[in-house]
């Protein structure tokens, strides 16, 4: 299987950004590739005005990626655009196949950190009420976006259900990339036995927002299969799902796994307060 990921180089004018997303998927798709995925917030810079403002090119955005699945015959893992619902605005992953919407995500955890200048993705975002995998012909997948990575419960959820790859797109910040982006994604691989894909936007600077590039793919055994670096537009890595397998049999977590002294379990859906579910579709 092979994988491209697409570091948009991401820009104020939405049609800057949606021509390097069909450029990009064109390029990859002719190269070999069955997988596209792109990273988050790829269709505006990551600040919040600018993210509010986003939310009018939705329509447009998600058009362009369900004709590019459709056309290239593909899987797109979209990305996040924000989506506005009511008076709410979601950061959401929309995946096509073939130019079917499989599944959509909207990201759990906000972002939000104390230093010099605060910031909380909680001032335009509203956090997603469910987990998310989805079937394939490869077999089950999940995703989680950004921040959602820091929290080692719901990658572990998403194995629990059976994931053989978890996708997340990010925008994660240039001194963040630098210090915690690649292990992170090595021990969610490692500790999970899946492979994890990340995909940031390549280096760009707006305002106070730095992206830094430097998408990976980890395999079950914590490897860095390919990193880019940060002014790479793409790159195509072929994994192979059967190494999957493979680490598990060398190194059994699953069967040793005590179930009798701890456990970890989603939250029944019809137990949480699911009005405005974001999985529209």
């Amino acid at each position: 299987m092979k994988i491209a990921m697409l570091q948009i180089q991401v820009q104020e004018d939405v049609k800057d950004n949606l021509n390097q997303v069909q450029s990009l998927a064109i390029q990859s798709h002719k190269e070999g590739a069955d997988i596209l995925v792109l990273p988050e917030m790829w269709n505006c810079p990551y600040i919040n005005e600018q993210i509010k403002k986003s939310v009018s090119f939705y329509d447009l955005c998600k058009e362009l990626l369900q004709t590019l699945s459709d056309k290239l015959k593909c899987m797109i893992v979209g990305g996040t655009i924000a989506h506005k619902i009511e008076d709410k605005i979601y950061n959401e992953c929309l995946i096509f196949d073939h130019g079917k919407l499989i599944a959509s995500y909207a990201k759990t955890h906000l972002f939000e950190v104390h230093t010099k200048k605060d910031y909380q993705e909680k001032d335009v975002f509203t956090p997603g009420d469910h987990l998310q995998t989805f079937d394939t012909r490869w077999g089950k997948m999940g995703v989680l976006i950004c921040y959602d990575i820091r929290f080692p419960e719901v990658a572990r959820l998403l194995a629990i259900k059976g994931t053989r790859i978890i996708f997340c797109p990010a925008a994660f910040n240039k001194s963040v990339t630098l210090q915690h982006w690649t292990p992170l994604f090595q021990i969610r691989a490692m500790e999970n036995q899946v492979f994890m894909v990340g995909v940031n936007p390549a280096h760009y600077q707006y305002d106070t927002f730095e992206s830094y590039g430097h998408s990976i793919i980890t395999d079950p055994f914590g490897k860095i299969c390919y990193q880019m670096d940060e002014n790479e537009p793409y790159s195509i890595t072929d994994i192979d799902l059967e190494r999957i397998d493979s680490i598990r049999q060398r190194m059994p977590f699953w069967k040793i796994r005590r179930n009798d002294l701890y456990t970890l379990m989603e939250v029944n859906e019809n137990e949480r307060n699911s009005n405005q579910r974001t999985n529209r579709f």
